[in-house]
């Protein structure tokens, strides 16, 4: 899965992270949504199991990765960062509602707590 399908803000808040040795702290994010469209009054959840998907086969390849380095934000990162995004893989917790469950605006859709800055550690 490509990994650069996320925010911009989210890799460079990693770089961040990484460069201010913040490596061990857990996080938890929420996905919500703040406005309905319109002629709606709520919205039903659907996509959990693509999400889950996604999440556990994100990975950045050599050519993302070289993307990244050429970018303003990421001109002064380590290269151990991106050492990091080469494996790169999640490992958390994600919560979900049932598919299926009517949602309204700001209720939470998919609670995900992971460790804010984690690299894969391989298998002996």
């Amino acid at each position: 899965m490509n990994g650069l399908l996320t925010d911009l803000y989210e890799l460079t808040m990693a770089a961040g992270y990484y460069e201010s040795g913040k490596t061990d702290e857990k996080a938890s994010f929420e996905l919500t949504f703040r406005r309905l469209p319109a002629n709606r009054n709520f919205l039903l959840t659907a996509g959990l199991s693509q999400l889950a998907d996604y999440l556990l086969n994100l990975s950045f390849t050599a050519e993302e990765i070289d993307y990244l380095r050429g970018l303003p934000p990421f001109r002064n990162v380590s290269p151990g960062f991106f050492d990091y995004l080469r494996d790169f893989r999640f490992h958390g917790d994600l919560f979900a509602v049932p598919e299926g469950t009517p949602l309204f605006p700001g209720e939470p859709a998919v609670p995900i707590c992971a460790p804010i800055f984690a690299p894969h550690i391989p298998e002996p």
